[in-house]
C-alpha cells in the first residue's frame, strides 16, 4: 500500500518458498531509498572499476612485480614464465569477480532487504552482468587508451584504430580466461572438489559428536543454482566469442570448447546435484538476460562494421548493416508480441510453459 489512499502499488506475488521472511516487514519506501543509494554506489563503482582491473592486468608482467618486491627477476623466455604470466591475471580476475558477487548479494539481502530470493537473483544478475560488460571494455582499453591518452587528445579520430588494435592485443587474456573456465570451472563443478575440501576441514576442526542433527540435515539439502553468479559468467564468455569472431576467428574454437563443457556440466548438475527449490517466474533469467543478449548482438555487429571499415573493406562493412537491421526488427517484434505478454502471465502458468 502507498500513503495515498486512492492508489496502490501492485507486484507479482513471489513463490512462498522464496520469501525472505526476515525482510518482510521492511517498509517499501525505505527499500526504494536503499535501492537508489546502492544504484549510485554501483554506478560510481563501475567508473572506478578500472583501478582493480588494471591491477589484475599488471600481474601478467611477473618481472615487474619481482622488481617491485626487490626479488631477482627470472628468464622470461622460459615456457613456465609464459604459462604463469597468462594464468595469474585470470585467477586474480576470478577472485575479484567472486568478491564483487558477494558484495552484491549482501547489498540485496542486508541493505535493500529484498523480500524474495527470486528478486535477489534478478538484482544480482543485473548488476553482476553490468560489471561484466564493463570488464571487457576496461580490459581492452585499459592498457591502450590510458597509456596513449596524450596522443588521443592530439588526434581524437585515432580512438577507433586504438581500440581495434587493443582488442587484438587483449585476445590472449580472453583466450586464457575461456580455456581456464572451460577446464577448471567444469572440472570443479563436476567434482565438487572445493566443497569436499571445506567439508573435510570442518570435519577435522569439529568432532562428529558436536554436529547437531539440524546441521546434518541441512548438509543433505540439494544446492540451488545461483543464477546471479553463473549466468553473467556465461554471457561474458558469449560476449567475448561473438565480439572477437571477425577479429580473431580462432576464438570461435575456444568458445565451442567452453560451451560444450558447460553443456556437459550443467546436464550433470541439473540432473544429479542442483534442485530449484522455488520458481521465480523468469524474472531473474528471461527478462534480464534477454536485454543483455540483444546488447551483445548489437555490440558484435557494430564491432564487425567498424573493423571492416578499418580494413578498408566498404562492401563487407555495408553488408554488416543487414544483420543489424534484422536484429533490430526482431528485437521490436519480440518485445511487443512476447515480452509484454509474458510479464502478465500468472506464476504457475509461466512455470508450466517452461516445463513444456
Amino acid at each position: 500500500l502507498t500513503p495515498d489512499r486512492t492508489s496502490m502499488r501492485v507486484f507479482h506475488a513471489p513463490d512462498p518458498r522464496s520469501v525472505l521472511w526476515e525482510n518482510i516487514s521492511f517498509p517499501l519506501s525505505m527499500q526504494d531509498t536503499a535501492k537508489f543509494g546502492m544504484k549510485v554506489v554501483w554506478i560510481v563503482g563501475i567508473l572506478f572499476w578500472a583501478i582493480p582491473v588494471s591491477v589484475v592486468n599488471s600481474l601478467a608482467n611477473l618481472n615487474s612485480i619481482l622488481q617491485a618486491l626487490n626479488i631477482k627477476t627470472v628468464d622470461s623466455s622460459k615456457p613456465w614464465y609464459g604459462f604463469l604470466s597468462g594464468l595469474l591475471p585470470v585467477i586474480a580476475f576470478s577472485f575479484l569477480l567472486n568478491a564483487l558477487f558477494a558484495l552484491i548479494i549482501v547489498a540485496a539481502k542486508r541493505v535493500i532487504k529484498l523480500k524474495s530470493r527470486s528478486d535477489v537473483d534478478a538484482y544480482v544478475t543485473y548488476w553482476h552482468q553490468l560489471y561484466q560488460f564493463a570488464n571487457l571494455w576496461l580490459i581492452v582499453i585499459g592498457g591502450s587508451i590510458f597509456n596513449q591518452f596524450q596522443s588521443l587528445l592530439n588526434d581524437p579520430q585515432s580512438i577507433v584504430t586504438t581500440i581495434a588494435n587493443a582488442m587484438i592485443g587483449s585476445s590472449v587474456f580472453f583466450v586464457n580466461m575461456t580455456l581456464t573456465q572451460s577446464i577448471g570451472k567444469c572440472a570443479l563443478d563436476i567434482s565438487q572438489l572445493q566443497k569436499f575440501v571445506i567439508a573435510l576441514l570442518m570435519r577435522l576442526w569439529r568432532s562428529e559428536s558436536t554436529i547437531t542433527q539440524r546441521q546434518m540435515d541441512r548438509a543433505k539439502i540439494p544446492e540451488t543454482y545461483q543464477w546471479g553468479y553463473e549466468i553473467p559468467q556465461i554471457l561474458f564468455i558469449l560476449m567475448i566469442v561473438v565480439l572477437y569472431c571477425p577479429i580473431v576467428p580462432i576464438m570461435e574454437v575456444f568458445g565451442l570448447i567452453y560451451f560444450a563443457g558447460r553443456y556437459i556440466t550443467y546436464k550433470h548438475q541439473f540432473l544429479h546435484v542442483n534442485a530449484q527449490t522455488f520458481e521465480g517466474g523468469g524474472n531473474a533469467t528471461w527478462l534480464s538476460i534477454f536485454v543483455f543478449i540483444i546488447s551483445i548482438i548489437y555490440m558484435a555487429e557494430a564491432v564487425f562494421i567498424a573493423y571492416m571499415g578499418l580494413k578498408q573493406s566498404p562492401a563487407s562493412a555495408a553488408f554488416g548493416f543487414v544483420p543489424l537491421v534484422v536484429t533490430f526488427v526482431f528485437h521490436l517484434d519480440l518485445r511487443y508480441k512476447t515480452i509484454t505478454y509474458l510479464q502478465n502471465l500468472p506464476l504457475q502458468k509461466a512455470a508450466a510453459i517452461d516445463v513444456k
